[in-house]
């Protein structure tokens, strides 16, 4: 096992950036072209680290806490959500607030750009509303049962999917109505959507997931049991061929291909840590996951009885995610340090 703590000052595995932020980081986003890391703090701050050169600059944020952020498409504009109540849309050169939008009554818990640039999504509650990208209200969706858990586009930024207590919706954006309904008698807590939109998975609080086949039919729904916990990460192959989804201390990888998982064996990838964040990597054949005693693993999954490397940090991993082209990641932990790594190479 290699220990990150005696490799700071020399590795031939990865280069990194490391950065001191004190506070325990709620939200983290890589910039569409790889420039920039964004780190929502807790505590209400923004950081923005260059992934070059070292960089740093730091948003006012929202008072009592910033929960998630999101960059738009062209890289030039971050939206915040936060304890504020508010929606807040920052030109990230001017490191100045160009709207600040009334996202709900108390809190606001998530922030998604569409792929296309033209929206920005928000959930408050039970509450979705879509803005303009210039910050305009188009349009607000009050269907759901209880309060919205997670979201996602689809890869246009056409439709968006919800998931709350016992359904997920998926709205088509400029129509009122869910253009389809799909029932799950459980609390879903997380969610994925293939980007063919062929596939559209959730993760329960019951340690099960929940998927279907679009669009829906009498047969195009499955359901998986046995996780040791809650399902709360999922995360899709470069290939969109497998679907890696994370409770407890196993990673368990379903194959996609076909008709999808039934009846298919999956691999699991068991190392014994509680996992805390996991994704595969952009572009690549990697698999991370960040777990509660400060380990970060690096798995192929054609090999799955042990990870590839393993390196240790002095806190629980908090937040981690890849750039988009795969070939860096950040990594935040709860000793108060955002990491900047260049993807190792073996």
């Amino acid at each position: 096992m290699s220990n990150l703590k005696n490799e700071e000052k020399k590795s031939d595995s990865i280069e990194r950036w490391v950065f001191e932020i004190s506070d325990f980081a709620s939200n983290v986003k890589w910039s569409y072209d790889g420039m920039f890391v964004a780190v929502a703090l807790v505590s209400g701050p923004i950081k923005i680290f260059n992934s070059k050169n070292g960089e740093e600059k730091t948003l006012d944020g929202h008072e009592f806490g910033t929960m998630e952020i999101s960059w738009s498409p062209d890289n030039s504009k971050l939206a915040s959500v936060g304890q504020d109540g508010h929606v807040k849309i920052w030109n990230v050169k001017t490191q100045k607030i160009t709207k600040t939008l009334k996202g709900g009554s108390q809190w606001v818990e998530h922030v998604s750009w569409s792929p296309n640039g033209d929206y920005i999504a928000s959930a408050a509650g039970k509450i979705l509303k879509i803005w303009s990208s210039d910050g305009n209200l188009f349009q607000e969706y009050k269907e759901h049962p209880s309060t919205i858990t997670a979201f996602q586009w689809n890869a246009n930024g056409t439709e968006i999917a919800t998931t709350s207590y016992g359904k997920i919706l998926i709205f088509l954006i400029g129509v009122d109505e869910p253009k389809t309904t799909l029932p799950y008698p459980s609390s879903l807590v997380s969610l994925s959507w293939h980007s063919s939109g062929k596939w559209i998975v959730a993760g329960t609080q019951e340690g099960s997931l929940g998927g279907w086949e679009l669009p829906p039919t009498d047969d195009s729904h499955f359901e998986i049991n046995g996780y040791e916990t809650k399902v709360t990460h999922l995360s899709w192959s470069k290939n969109g061929r497998n679907l890696a989804s994370a409770g407890g201390s196993m990673i368990v990888i379903w194959d996609f291909s076909g008709k999808g998982p039934e009846g298919k064996e999956a691999k699991v990838l068991r190392d014994d840590r509680r996992i805390t964040q996991m994704s595969y990597q952009n572009n690549g054949d990697l698999l991370v996951s960040g777990t509660k005693d400060g380990s970060i693993l690096f798995w192929r999954p054609t090999v799955p009885e042990k990870p590839r490397l393993v390196f240790e940090v002095d806190g629980a991993i908090s937040q981690l995610e890849w750039s988009k082209d795969g070939s860096s990641l950040v990594v935040c932990s709860e000793d108060g340090k955002v990491r900047i790594w260049k993807s190792p190479r073996g």
